[in-house]
């Protein structure tokens, strides 16, 4: 019997694919021999690419039980994941980037850790950049990530050496990194939903995390055996950054407006318009307009989701069990007013 059952009894892997078969069939390839020859349920999502790689792949790994759905529209990370996830019938989904190779498989400790961590929600384990479009190969591509007063994110580990003992230890965090993270089937349950639809790409995870707090689980980075993530490698084929941030910043907002309280709306969202206006007005004083640009058009987008965002806060907001001052505590990085200067500074 395979050594790794007990493992593969208990999780679903969910990839999706657009236009990236040759990334997909490694991914997969690597999940195989990581587990000696024997896939979990692993389901494959075509987000509408509808290319014949694809189709060719999923044919080629029907005989393993991969389940393969195609998606009627493009949907993003968001609506990929959200359309794969009824299919994912085992306790744990976890969500797969397809640019990610196992070399190990990592899940039989993030399994050990939520079991004893009843509480644990969402984990994510240690990711190494490969073959990237940021950083050197083999360095952390983060360990887990905590909020700031800006809004924005920090992630420590970012770009560290592999062997940095930031990755050595497990720890409470805001996020985890979407690229690998297992999700506790209850999650997704007791916040009724994964992602929103609308979010398309980007801050999805955060948002969930952020959700999956409020209705009191907790989210962790766990030292795992560390696979590789090819950061950027498959947005960068079909986004221009301007798109990126566009989007970046809509569901930002979106995610401030729908999960914060009153204390949290009145501490970091001020913060948080007065960074981007510093930020953008910089920017163009360079002769970079970008984040103007990007910045207009969320806000823009933003009025057209005012019944949505009204809705959506309402049922959060009635549903949650944790405070923002309580979560704060946890999860809010301080920063001084000269740290907060150099974060804006390097977004310019």
């Amino acid at each position: 019997m395979n050594r790794f059952m007990k493992t593969i009894d208990r999780i679903s892997v969910l990839i999706t694919a657009y236009k990236n078969a040759d990334l997909v069939k490694r991914c997969v390839d690597s999940l195989r021999a990581a587990f000696g020859g024997t896939l979990p349920e692993t389901v494959i999502v075509d987000d509408a690419a509808g290319d014949a790689a694809t189709a060719e792949l999923a044919a080629s790994y029907a005989a393993d039980g991969v389940k393969f759905a195609v998606m009627p529209q493009n949907g993003g990370f968001a609506g990929a994941n959200n359309f794969g996830w009824p299919l994912c019938t085992k306790e744990f989904p976890v969500l797969v980037n397809s640019d990610i190779v196992f070399h190990e498989e990592p899940f039989t400790a993030m399994l050990a850790f939520m079991d004893s961590h009843p509480n644990a929600g969402i984990i994510q384990g240690t990711l190494l950049i490969k073959n990237g479009q940021d950083g050197v190969d083999g360095t952390l591509n983060g360990c887990g990530a905590f909020l700031t007063k800006l809004g924005t994110t920090t992630t420590p580990g970012w770009l560290a050496p592999a062997d940095d003992p930031v990755a050595k230890n497990a720890r409470k965090c805001f996020a985890a990194y979407g690229a690998m993270f297992m999700i506790r089937r209850a999650v997704v349950e007791s916040t009724g939903r994964l992602f929103y639809d609308f979010f398309h790409t980007y801050y999805e995870e955060v948002d969930f995390c952020h959700r999956a707090w409020l209705r009191g689980w907790e989210v962790w980075y766990v030292p795992t055996p560390p696979v590789d993530h090819a950061h950027g490698a498959t947005m960068s084929k079909f986004y221009t950054r301007e798109d990126v941030l566009r989007k970046f910043y809509r569901n930002m907002r979106f995610s401030f407006a729908t999960c914060f309280g009153t204390r949290g709306r009145l501490m970091i969202r001020p913060v948080f318009e007065l960074g981007c206006f510093v930020q953008s007005l910089l920017q163009l004083l360079k002769g970079n307009g970008m984040a103007w640009r990007a910045h207009r058009w969320a806000k823009k987008e933003l009025k057209k989701l005012k019944p949505q965002i009204a809705e959506t806060r309402h049922h959060v907001q009635s549903t949650r069990v944790m405070s923002d001052t309580a979560l704060f505590k946890i999860i809010c990085k301080k920063y001084t007013l000269r740290e907060l200067w150099q974060a804006i500074r390097q977004n310019t």
